[in-house]
């Protein structure tokens, strides 16, 4: 079962799906921290950190001793997330144990939850970064739509506002309603997650093709 985009629009529904959204980005981009850097920085130990749920690292400072651009900037991006989330939830009394658990809340969040790479050790310290870059690509299109709902208060995003998805960077943006906190704050973090993809693909050269989507799998709540 989907949820479909007539059904009536409810926004703390809405909210609670996002905040689950988050959750699962987040963890996401724990998981690329920490392949990065045991296929590289850390390369000598990878054969005893191959889970990093089973192998969990919880301490964000042994990440930041890592000498590793790369690294530190999907920490950055990983921040930006958490501290979204710790917002979401204050807004609207979320606890986060109990929407992971409720099957309503987990059924609303795949409505427009971005592609995830399920499989990452097995891939390459080349690809793992294309794959990387496709799935920051993926949470701000994830987060675009999420503050059209918003702005249109349905779940049936006009045609106007999705054609802003191809417009290039903030442009994607202008047609939002800025007077809705819940909308800016959505943007802000669009905003933030934009400039730390743009200096990741800095970091070293453009990738020539992104992974084709139907490479990765969609995550399972």
């Amino acid at each position: 079962m989907k949820p479909s985009r007539n059904d009536p629009f409810d926004l703390n529904l809405c909210m609670r799906g996002l905040g689950v959204v988050i959750t699962n980005m987040h963890s996401d981009v724990y998981e690329y921290i920490y392949h990065f850097t045991f296929k590289k920085t850390m390369k000598s130990y990878g054969q005893d950190f191959k889970d990093p749920w089973e192998q969990h690292i919880e301490h964000e400072a042994f990440f930041r001793e890592i000498d590793d651009p790369f690294v530190h900037n999907a920490l950055n991006t990983m921040t930006r997330l958490i501290e979204y989330k710790v917002d979401l939830s204050l807004r609207f009394g979320i606890d986060e144990e109990e929407d992971l658990q409720n099957e309503i809340i987990n059924l609303e969040s795949i409505r427009f939850h971005p592609y995830r790479l399920l499989f990452k050790r097995s891939k390459s310290l080349k690809k793992l970064k294309l794959y990387y870059d496709r799935t920051i690509s993926g949470f701000i299109e994830s987060l675009s739509l999420y503050a059209y709902a918003l702005t249109a208060q349905s779940n049936k995003i006009p045609l106007v506002l999705k054609r802003q998805l191809k417009l290039p960077e903030q442009d994607s943006l202008r047609l939002l309603n800025h007077d809705d906190s819940n909308i800016e704050l959505i943007k802000e973090l669009i905003i933030g997650l934009m400039k730390d993809l743009s200096h990741f693909r800095s970091l070293g050269p453009k990738p020539r093709k992104v992974p084709s989507t139907k490479q990765i799998s969609v995550s399972k709540n």
